[in-house]
């Protein structure tokens, strides 16, 4: 499935959130349930989700929206720390919520967005999925493993020379079988990489310094929404860490998806699929 009929039947907008231009994309679905929302991980954008809207919008409905600085909505912000971001989306949440409130499905720096948000406004989110998440460990305690290290140099080539062998090189960073990068994916990293002034908000999202809002496991046990963890079998992201999260939270599970690292929804949509509507339906 290509992005374009991922997208065929969905309502793309810009919305003005607290005077900042915003990337929306609404995907019909059933509406007896809470919409759908996703979050996408730092140096996204919506379409990170594009294998699994189709899925999920036999469900319901399914909003996407570009974090602050991220994809298409502005690089309006200052320091682009989570902080800030979190506030930004805040904004646009508040804006699209009819009512129904939200499930949410959120991806590295949007699942810890998505934590900070349930945590500020309890009863936020009815369900929660969070992939592979930020905001458990510092920034210096990520960068004590290697294959992190090794990571964060490639990502930063992608930022700072958007070529398409160096957003390809990012990209494969994420997936356990590098072969199975979407060329068009690829292809439009690269055009969102080169617009004028993303190179420099991708550095500050990188750089900023977010150890005051590590989750801590005192936090997690106010995380009232039951959580679904999901992590990718090769990932870096500790396993004992998500264990030690999920225990912390009442009722929240760990799902690990065999054959993926970073971008388990990407590289094996049909059992992340299967496995987040079982969450929301239960």
């Amino acid at each position: 499935m290509t992005l374009w009929s991922t997208y065929l039947n969905s309502h793309l907008r810009f919305i003005d959130a607290a005077g900042i231009r915003t990337r929306v994309v609404t995907t019909p679905g059933p509406t007896d349930r809470r919409p759908v929302l996703l979050l996408h991980g730092r140096g996204g954008h919506l379409e990170s989700f594009h294998r699994n809207v189709a899925a999920l919008s036999t469900h319901s409905e399914v909003v996407a929206f570009d974090l602050l600085g991220h994809g298409l909505t502005a690089h309006a912000g200052t320091t682009y720390d989570i902080g800030e971001i979190t506030r930004h989306a805040n904004h646009v949440i508040d804006l699209l919520d009819d009512g129904r409130g939200f499930d949410v499905v959120a991806q590295s720096l949007g699942a810890w967005t998505a934590m900070l948000s349930s945590l500020e406004r309890p009863g936020r989110f009815g369900r929660m999925v969070l992939i592979e998440p930020a905001g458990l460990q510092r920034q210096s305690e990520r960068l004590d493993d290697p294959r992190v290290r090794q990571a964060s140099s490639a990502g930063g080539q992608a930022f700072d020379n958007p070529t398409a062998e160096n957003v390809r090189l990012r990209f494969a960073q994420l997936l356990h079988d590098p072969g199975s990068c979407d060329d068009e994916m690829v292809e439009l990293r690269c055009r969102l990489y080169r617009l004028p002034g993303a190179g420099a908000v991708h550095k500050a999202v990188r750089t900023a310094d977010n150890d005051t809002d590590v989750i801590t496991s005192h936090a997690l046990r106010d995380i009232a929404a039951p959580v679904l963890f999901v992590r990718g079998e090769h990932a870096h992201l500790p396993t004992d860490l998500l264990r030690d999260a999920a225990d912390h939270i009442s009722g929240a599970e760990l799902f690990t998806v065999e054959a993926a690292k970073q971008w388990p929804h990407y590289e094996q949509p049909d059992q992340v699929n299967a496995r987040v509507i079982h969450h929301f339906e239960r």
